[in-house]
């Protein structure tokens, strides 16, 4: 009678559990590497600059907004189309229609699905109190427009915030 080898049957040791571990974790840990990485590419995650100094000077920001609130100001922001572009016009406003002193204003046109390409835009005074800039062509989509001004008020200087989503066609 001839003698025939019978396989042995598999055993499960603690390589082996150690081994599907190791490759269990590995593959999670590849994807949630890549999932973070598609993640902060496609946002940041933070969309203020200073935040947290933005946080210590909160109440400050409610004053100056209850400020203007009281005060009857705002702001009228828009686009304007010209032959070379488009133009930014700010206009601040009192309660009776008049031009606001605003002095130091900063302004900057902002994507509203990221960080990247935002936009400082330096704003001239013009002639019936309107401030403007001539931007080159904006690309479709949604822009948020975000000035920045200080206003004299009494003995002390408020400052004015005021935004504008820009819808481009």
């Amino acid at each position: 009678m001839p003698v025939t080898a019978t396989p042995k049957p598999f055993r499960l040791t603690g390589w082996h559990v150690f081994m599907l571990l190791c490759a269990f974790f590995g593959f999670m840990f590849i994807v949630n590497g890549i999932f973070l990485w598609a993640a902060l590419s496609s946002f940041p995650g933070e969309d203020e600059q200073k935040s947290y100094l933005q946080g210590l000077h909160y109440n400050e920001a409610i004053s100056a907004r209850r400020i203007q609130e009281e005060q009857g100001w705002s702001a009228q922001i828009g686009l304007t189309p010209t032959e070379t572009g488009d133009r930014l016009v700010v206009r601040f406003l009192d309660i009776d229609g008049s031009p606001l002193p605003a002095q130091d204003i900063e302004a900057q046109l902002r994507r509203t699905v990221t960080g990247a390409e935002d936009v400082p835009i330096d704003l001239q005074r013009g002639m019936d109190g309107d401030y403007f800039a001539d931007i080159s062509l904006l690309d479709k989509g949604v822009w948020e427009a975000r000035v920045q001004a200080i206003v004299p008020y009494g003995t002390d200087e408020v400052e004015f915030v005021a935004s504008k989503k820009l819808i481009i066609p």
